[in-house]
């Protein structure tokens, strides 16, 4: 299983060379994902909409803010504007997924990534 995140598939500023990053992680997943289902393994992924409830994420994102002049709290109602339901993803929510796609409920899953970006990214 693995984790990226929106840059994967859309231009974000701030980010670097991450968004190229988190393409190539989809992109070993399928790899992976043909590789191994012969032998009965599964390999799927997650892209979450960021979770500000985690440190890694709130700390960069508070770095996103302060170098697009926002406030914290500013910068998160910005992100969760851009969604479908009007707020980020949980750590929860993502952590049920990833309990889901390793379950033989979603035998039928792989060679792709669960878009979990509250409809921020239309898959």
């Amino acid at each position: 299983m693995t984790i990226t995140s929106t840059p994967s598939r859309t231009g974000t500023p701030l980010v670097g060379g991450g968004g190229a990053a988190m393409a190539a992680v989809e992109a070993l997943t399928r790899g992976l994902s043909a590789e191994l289902a012969p032998q009965g393994l599964r390999v799927v992924g997650l892209r979450p909409q960021g979770m500000p409830e985690t440190d890694r994420i709130k700390e960069s994102f508070e770095s996103y803010a302060t170098a697009s002049g926002m406030t914290w709290e500013q910068f998160e109602e910005l992100l969760a504007s851009r969604t479908h339901t009007r707020r980020l993803s949980s750590l929860e929510e993502m952590a049920d997924m990833a309990v889901f796609l390793a379950s033989d409920k979603a035998s039928g899953m792989t060679g792709t990534t669960v878009n979990l970006s509250m409809g921020s990214l239309d898959d």
